[in-house]
């Protein structure tokens, strides 16, 4: 018959204690929750660390977090006026106002991410100057009300072949009639060599706001009469198309 030590126990017993902290440890270990990233894994591919730093050096707040609130909807951006740039002897000045455009925001996948733009943008008469429908792959941070979208766009100018790849970013917080300060700042990825001398250089950009501090929720993207700036009439100003080149 086979006798067990108080030794050969003493030492049995610390095998299963130690056994049992270790699992313990793993089990709590695993169970940690794992701090949230900045950003989608979309935006930390698509746009440069140093591209971000950019955005904020140009006082536009960029808005983190992987639950940004819900921003279907079309908003009226109005007056909207040049805060910054980076633009070596730049053209447009600080204080230029750019034209009136709505933006209408749809499609929005919460768990992707991403979301489809369309702008209009009008003159200060309230003429139609240009659009851009059906822009996918518009990324968003944010949390609670407050967000950020990433847009990217590749543009062919059909009238000189200029290219670009171009990054737009929209802040801001949403409310239930609109967005509050809503701050907007464009950034040149990649001119394709700049074969017409046309564009602002890679790696600059200028910031913009919606100077009233609201830009209002609507439910249509037509132009409505509400919209119609009067003390503007018979300007055109500059369209959207303006903010990537050099005048």
């Amino acid at each position: 018959m086979k006798t067990t030590t108080l030794f050969q126990q003493i030492f049995s017993l610390r095998l299963v204690l130690i056994m049992g902290i270790a699992l313990t440890f793993g089990a709590c270990k695993n169970n940690d929750p794992q701090p949230e990233e900045p950003f989608s894994e979309a935006i930390r591919s698509n746009v440069p660390q140093q591209t971000i730093d950019k955005i904020r050096e140009m006082g536009v707040d960029v808005n983190e977090g992987t639950r940004p609130p819900a921003l279907e909807g079309t908003y009226w951006l109005s007056p909207m006026i040049m805060t910054h740039t980076e633009v070596p002897n730049d053209y447009y000045k600080v204080g230029h106002r750019f034209n009136d455009y709505k933006v209408r925001l749809y499609n929005q996948d919460s768990k992707k991410l991403t979301i489809s733009l369309d702008t209009k943008n009008y003159t200060f008469s309230g003429d139609l100057r240009g659009e851009a429908i059906g822009q996918d792959g518009a990324y968003i941070a944010g949390s609670g009300n407050f967000f950020t979208i990433f847009i990217i766009t590749e543009t062919k100018y059909t009238y000189n072949s200029t290219k670009a790849r171009m990054l737009e970013v929209y802040s801001g917080e949403v409310t239930a009639s609109g967005i509050k300060n809503l701050e907007n700042a464009i950034v040149m990825l990649d001119d394709y060599g700049d074969v017409n001398d046309d564009l602002i250089p890679v790696n600059t950009g200028r910031a913009f706001y919606d100077s009233d501090g609201f830009s209002e929720s609507g439910n249509t993207f037509r132009l409505t009469s509400g919209h119609r700036v009067n003390a503007y009439e018979n300007a055109r100003g500059d369209s959207r198309e303006q903010l990537f080149r050099k005048n």
